[in-house]
């Protein structure tokens, strides 16, 4: 394997640039208008939800396409894009780094000096969906390298910082209380209260 160069790295993967980005929306779609997402009683459900149905959306649409391998390890897909560029799917931490559960397949994947292939000069990086803290709206998918725990650098994918959105009515209006919310006590003349007497 070798250190991924950004340059090399975007040309392979501009002609998926769309792609990813369609992948991502179909399956934010998929996760908001779910009728049980709203009541997920952990972020990490939506997380892994989310992720689910990237890889299923991905599969749809990268699968068949000339140049696109789909390598399927584990209990993980990824993709290797003319022999030259290795990524798979992650949710982006506040780090710029994908969220995993530490595993040694995971640190084969992040290490750039392990080759997982066979194959010199190999790049690993990760495409990488953000949200808002909400969860209510799908922030940026960027493509992302890293050695280790660190950050070597990373692109957005896309011209829009806020590429999608809960298909939430805005204004949302106030409910009108059944029963009043302030009960008024009468007052006499002098300022007191008649019940206080």
């Amino acid at each position: 394997m070798s250190y991924p160069e950004e340059d090399l790295v975007r040309d392979a993967l501009k002609p998926l640039d769309e792609v990813l980005i369609d992948v991502h929306l179909k399956a934010w779609g998929r996760l908001t208008s779910n009728s049980e997402w709203p009541t997920l009683a952990f972020v990490g459900t939506g997380s892994k939800m989310m992720h689910d149905f990237v890889v299923q959306e991905a599969a749809l649409a990268l699968d068949e396409m000339p140049g696109v391998h789909k390598i399927a390890h584990d209990k993980s897909v990824r993709y290797l894009v003319d022999d030259r560029v290795l990524f798979r799917f992650k949710k982006g931490n506040r780090d710029g780094l994908g969220s995993n559960i530490d595993t040694k397949a995971n640190y084969d994947f992040i290490d750039a000096d392990v080759d997982l292939l066979n194959l010199p000069g190999i790049m690993k990086v990760e495409v990488l969906w953000y949200s808002n803290r909400l969860m209510t709206k799908l922030d940026k998918v960027e493509v992302a390298a890293r050695n280790g725990k660190s950050r070597l650098w990373g692109y957005a994918l896309g011209e829009e910082p806020d590429i999608g959105m809960l298909p939430t009515p805005l204004p949302i209006q106030p409910a009108t209380p059944s029963v009043p919310l302030v009960t008024m006590k009468p007052v006499d003349k002098t300022g007191e209260n008649k019940d206080d007497k």
